[in-house]
């Protein structure tokens, strides 16, 4: 460029940066840019170690009094020049490459200034080089004031990128600067186009800058994967993908571009999809940047880095062709919504928000609210079920999606991100071959469960729909547990159990389950129990009851539940609801009759012990005997973590069925379990609260108000001032009282809060 032209135009003698130009870029220190300057450095470092030489392309400027006054091409040309200022100064050649190192910057006074500074021979570094930046900003001539401005920040670490890639590998300087200088074959080169003959400078850089934008972060992704694809690829491979990105898998995603007219971001989720079923394939724990994982699972290095890209070429292929990619997940499922009506059709009712999992991945894949995936790890599952299956054209689709549905639907706490390294492989093997066992990651309860549901409809084909049937049902969804595998039972419990488990039902359906056994199953290390509901928004509920524990730790729920539909289908064609109520009104008139008040009789005798929410209750004396003892706390929240307040659930009732409008203070309690809960009257904040044989009571403090409380409390069974006690039988080990406490104690309320107290 400094020398002469051939063909009589002006000779250059210089250039400089013009002031319409932004500062230099390439050496801030970002992500992004830091991706940008490692990539461009390899390129120009190759050129000058090896054989190969490389063309910059255009450089565009205009040309006057011997300046070139670059319109586009200022970071290409300052990042040479600062590489031809550093091998000239590490090689001692300042003064000898002072024709080619004059360079300038008029966008700022201070980086003119260092320009001109950096390049003096007598500035040339000494032996107490370090790194550029460290030498350089301990010079005399470097001025403190220099750190604030960007571009010199920005060459300064441009320099140390250079000096640390230089030295890394070790380069010949010497050799180095001649490659660079050859003016025959120059290691590096452009094409300098003046623009004497265009319009102004001005005005040509205006009009490409209002129209110009920075390149999006898939644009530079997509370039870093093609870096990537031709270093890994033969040609004829790497050249049919860079088409079908460019092509046919963007004419895909098209359809899908959500109203933006755009597609970077579903290419980006996409992407980050494939790589990611990459990376659990390798069972390597994802890190970094999207690019550096992508790095990672396609570079040459890895092993599995060709069998990475084949998968990725079929997660895109598959869909080039299909008019109609929705209605190929249809072919396999339905919403949940249309759950009873599936097994007739064969397809499988999956948990979603959109039936089109392909579009979902493209919308949601990535994204996140808190720590939930908004595309679940269950929906990543059954998306990259369907890719198998289309790439291995697999028999017996709709069997194995079941399968796979059965496992995973509403697993939230058992298909964890750790276990995804083995989920994967589990999932491409159940699809390609069918086989279970083998797996590995999923729940052993629920693999054994499918294991034996196949046995069972080869040996009776006629239970399949009733099967199905089941696993579709919105509380169940591929788990039946709560029913045993025999196949003269099965089909009569799966007929009637639909309509006994109808939300109606669920007030009545705790107590009328509980009148056939204890079938709930323990949560928070055995705390507390989970119970139904009769809150039509805590389906939730309903479900963890039948399908939290494998078929070998719930006899107690399946014979409950096995012998509530066997009097309901003997009822014949009367109302559920009868039925039900009938089956509890019978075994409370048998608690009565034998005067044995356990605590399933308490609560399927009164309603209100069932009112809570959530139907979740923790017990005093549970975890460490395993029984309740009278003590209850009825949640109208998950767990007792935080603020949530809840009811006792005896003191409630006793409330209740006193009919008192007031007189007592608030029957809301928080805290532990094991704090006490007093009930208290307002007028004289006398108390009474559980325990274990009775109650205990609290006189009010005044003595004239304590006298009339003691009367009361001996007329109903006290048997000292602090105490009344319940009658009680020993019944297998647990204390059960003989007299009903909830009719005692709230007889004793009404006559307190009537006797002004």
């Amino acid at each position: 460029m400094f020398q002469p032209g051939e063909t009589g135009a002006d000779t250059i003698k210089r250039v400089e940066i013009p002031l319409i130009q932004r500062d230099y870029a390439q050496g801030r220190d970002e992500r992004g840019v830091n991706s940008i300057r490692a990539d461009f450095l390899g390129v120009l470092i190759e050129a000058l170690v090896g054989d190969e030489t490389v063309d910059l392309d255009f450089v565009y400027g205009e040309i006057g009094d011997g300046t070139l006054r670059p319109l586009d091409g200022q970071q290409r040309l300052t990042t040479l020049f600062l590489i031809h200022w550093y091998i000239a100064a590490r090689t001692d050649r300042l003064h000898e490459a002072a024709a080619v190192l004059r360079f300038e910057y008029a966008t700022r006074a201070s980086a003119e200034l260092f320009c001109r500074e950096l390049v003096k021979p007598e500035h040339s570094p000494g032996d107490d080089f370090s790194t550029p930046k460290t030498w350089i900003t301990d010079q005399a001539w470097y001025l403190h004031a220099w750190r604030h401005d960007p571009t010199i920040r920005s060459m300064l670490n441009m320099l140390d990128a250079v000096h640390e890639r230089i030295t890394a590998e070790n380069i010949d300087l010497d050799s180095a600067w001649e490659r660079l200088m050859d003016e025959s074959t120059p290691a590096v080169s452009f094409y300098l186009l003046p623009i004497d003959d265009m319009p102004s400078g001005e005005e040509l850089y205006i009009k490409m800058n209002s129209r110009g934008k920075p390149l999006t972060d898939f644009e530079n992704f997509k370039a870093r994967l093609e870096k990537l694809f031709h270093e890994t690829l033969p040609k004829n491979d790497f050249d049919a993908i860079i088409h079908k990105l460019d092509g046919v898998w963007s004419d895909v995603l098209w359809s899908f571009h959500g109203g933006d007219h755009l597609i970077d971001d579903e290419f980006l989720r996409y992407l980050e999809f494939i790589i990611e079923i990459s990376e659990w394939r390798d069972n390597v724990v994802p890190e970094g940047t999207l690019l550096e994982r992508a790095e990672s699972a396609f570079d040459v290095g890895n092993p599995n880095a060709a069998s990475h890209i084949a998968f990725l070429t079929h997660a895109f292929d598959t869909w080039v062709g299909v008019d109609d990619v929705r209605a190929t997940f249809e072919e396999h499922f339905v919403d949940l919504s249309r759950s009873s009506t599936a097994s007739q059709t064969g397809r499988v009712p999956i948990d979603t928000t959109n039936l089109n999992l392909f579009e979902g991945c493209l919308e949601l894949y990535g994204k996140r609210t808190g720590n939930r995936r908004l595309f679940s790890l269950a929906e990543t599952l059954m998306l990259f079920a369907v890719l198998m299956h289309r790439q291995y054209a697999t028999r017996e689709i709709a069997a194995r999606l079941r399968i796979l549905r059965n496992l995973v639907d509403g697993a939230d706490d058992e298909v964890r991100l750790e276990r995804m390294g083995d989920l994967i492989p589990s999932v491409e093997q159940l699809i390609r071959d069918g086989d279970l066992t083998r797996t590995r990651g999923f729940n052993p309860d629920r693999v054994q469960d499918e294991l034996d549901k196949i046995a069972l409809i080869e040996a009776f084909p006629e239970v399949e729909h009733a099967v199905h049937s089941l696993e579709d049902h919105p509380l169940l969804r591929g788990r039946i547990f709560a029913f045993d595998l025999d196949p003269e039972s099965l089909q009569r419990h799966a007929t009637a159990f639909p309509d006994v488990v109808s939300p109606e039902h669920w007030p009545i359906l705790t107590g009328a389950l509980l009148a056939k056994g204890d079938y709930g199953y323990p949560r928070t290390a055995g705390r507390a129990v989970q119970l139904g509901t009769g809150d039509p928004k805590q389906s939730a509920r309903w479900r963890g009851v039948f399908s939290n524990r494998g078929r070998g730790r719930n006899q107690a729920l399946r014979a409950a539940l096995a012998s509530l539909l066997d009097d309901v289908e003997a009822n014949g064609g009367g109302s559920v609801g009868h039925s039900l109520q009938r089956v509890t009104d019978e075994f409370v008139e048998q608690a009565r009759s034998t005067r044995r008040f356990t605590w399933r009789a308490y609560l399927a005798t009164y309603p209100e012990m069932r009112e809570g929410e959530t139907g979740v209750y923790y017990g005093e004396y549970l975890q460490q005997t395993g029984q309740w003892r009278h003590s209850m706390c009825m949640l109208r929240t998950p767990d007792l973590s935080g603020s949530g307040r809840y009811r006792d659930p005896y003191l409630w009732a006793m409330c209740r069925v006193s009919g008192l409008a007031s007189g007592v203070e608030t029957l809301w309690f928080s805290g532990y379990e094991f704090q006490p809960r007093w009930l208290v009257l307002s007028a004289s904040g006398a108390g009474i609260r559980l325990v274990p044989d009775g109650f205990e009571l609290a006189p009010p403090a005044d003595a004239a108000l304590s006298r009339r409380f003691r009367d009361i409390c001996t007329q109903h069974g006290a048997t000292s001032d602090t105490h009344l006690p319940v009658p009680q039988i020993d019944l297998d080990g647990e204390l059960v009282d003989t007299e009903d406490r909830v009719a005692m104690g709230s007889a004793l309320l009404t006559a307190l809060v009537a006797a002004g107290l």
